[in-house]
């Protein structure tokens, strides 16, 4: 029987069984080691006990059985068991790391997901070369069916990516994962994270491989841009509100929303204060819905469907925006927010957003305004003329389509043109305090 192979972002629907078994082989030799998290919605961990791997084999729903060898070859299995979920549990995601080197040494690397009757998809990793850490997958929870992701996407920081990346901190330097003697230790974050652990700091221009995945690229990308901008060792928070208005239905039919969610989300992968997007749908009125990381996105507007469908209907961008403003300052933060706002036009409220603009320029917040397709912008094409703030506040990118414009023109656009200029006047103006 020929089995179907996902490629690294793709995910379908398993059959109906009680238990999946995720299985990883390879060439015996370097120390590679399976671990898995159990997630909520939003892909992050909720406790300690989330973490599944030799010294925790069994969790809710999640069981790690001990590696078998043989033949020259090494089988690591990960048991899932969607009924045995709970609390908040939506998704199991399964991760791999190397010891002492990459997994650019360890051959012959296969994923594949089974079912009582054998497997049933073959999950292709493409070909990691620097990463010693890699996320194999997600088996989770949608409506009422059960599906599979695959992600092959990698960390350079071993252990310790595949926890903060999760959500977790870790609190002491992460033990080689090989060493049962030694646990990990990690623990919840608190309100405000240990910035140093977050990928948020971590800017390198080490160009990924070819062969690399669009995630790494895009984030290739976003560190060039940051660097060039003078922004890399700036931390923000990072907000996206999407357009639902009755005009948009064709850009969410066609997945061009959902492309240009996965192009925003690496922008909060690099700069944003714990690595993730908070997201606003908006119509007439504005529906707040889940965070969004680079792990969860390529699904996100299929999970977050219902959200979306409660936002639709007209546009009216000053209840959105307002609603924004009062989560900046009902959740303060030492950082400034930048709003990444996406709109295909129809925008009527001139005056409305005008004097928003100008009440608000005092606040460490940045409107970024993208437009999505041909459109008549109105007040969003003249916003760089708005006047009588502190400091200009909003800029605005028309993108007549998202998939002609290239990674380096569009980050290289909001970062050099817009934001960097707001950054540089609100410390000047002594609205930034960071």
């Amino acid at each position: 029987m020929t089995v179907a192979i996902l490629a690294r972002g793709q995910n379908t629907a398993l059959p109906v069984a009680a238990t999946y078994t995720v299985v990883v082989s390879h060439a015996t030799g370097p120390e590679v080691d399976l671990v898995a998290f159990l997630l909520d919605e939003a892909g992050r961990a909720p406790g300690d006990d989330a973490m599944v791997f030799y010294n925790q084999p069994d969790g809710a729903g999640a069981r790690w059985l001990p590696p078998e060898t043989g033949g020259g070859v090494t089988r690591h299995r990960l048991e899932v068991t969607p009924a045995g979920w709970a609390g908040t549990t939506a998704r199991v995601r399964i991760g791999l790391t190397v010891t002492g080197g990459t997994f650019a040494t360890v051959a012959g690397l296969r994923a594949a997901v089974h079912g009582p009757a054998g497997e049933l998809y073959t999950l292709d990793l493409g070909t990691p070369d620097v990463q010693d850490a890699l996320i194999v997958g997600d088996v989770y929870r949608h409506r009422d069916a059960i599906k599979v992701r695959c992600v092959g996407d990698g960390f350079t920081d071993g252990l310790r990516g595949l926890i903060t990346d999760v959500g977790l901190t870790v609190d002491e330097p992460a033990p080689a994962a090989a060493t049962p003697a030694a646990p990990v230790a990690f623990a919840v974050p608190v309100a405000q994270p240990v910035v140093t652990l977050t990928k948020a700091q971590q800017i390198s221009l080490a160009k990924p491989a070819a062969n690399a995945s669009s995630v790494d690229l895009r984030k290739y990308a976003v560190a060039v841009s940051l660097v060039k901008s003078g922004l890399d060792a700036r931390t923000f928070r990072v907000v996206l509100a999407i357009d639902c208005s009755g005009s948009t239905k064709k850009l969410f039919r066609t997945g061009v929303m959902q492309r240009s969610l996965e192009r925003m989300v690496a922008i909060a992968d690099l700069l944003d204060d714990n690595g993730e997007m908070e997201v606003w749908f908006f119509g007439d009125f504005p529906v707040r819905s889940a965070p969004v990381r680079t792990t969860t996105a390529p699904d996100y507007l299929e999970r977050q469907a219902a959200d979306k469908k409660r936002a639709e209907g007209g546009n009216f961008e000053p209840r959105v925006m307002k609603e924004i403003l009062d989560w900046t300052a009902a959740e303060p933060s030492p950082h400034p927010t930048l709003v990444l706002f996406w709109s295909d036009g129809g925008v009527h409220a001139e005056k409305q957003i005008t004097e928003l603009l100008i009440r608000a320029s005092n606040r460490p917040v940045y409107w970024m305004f993208l437009g999505l397709g041909v459109a008549d912008y109105g007040v969003l094409a003249r916003l760089d003329n708005v006047r009588g703030g502190v400091v200009d506040n909003a800029g605005f990118l028309p993108i007549d389509d998202i998939d002609l414009l290239s990674d380096d023109d569009l980050y290289g656009q909001i970062f050099g043109a817009f934001v960097s200029r707001w950054h540089t006047a609100a410390a000047a103006a002594g609205i930034l305090t960071t």
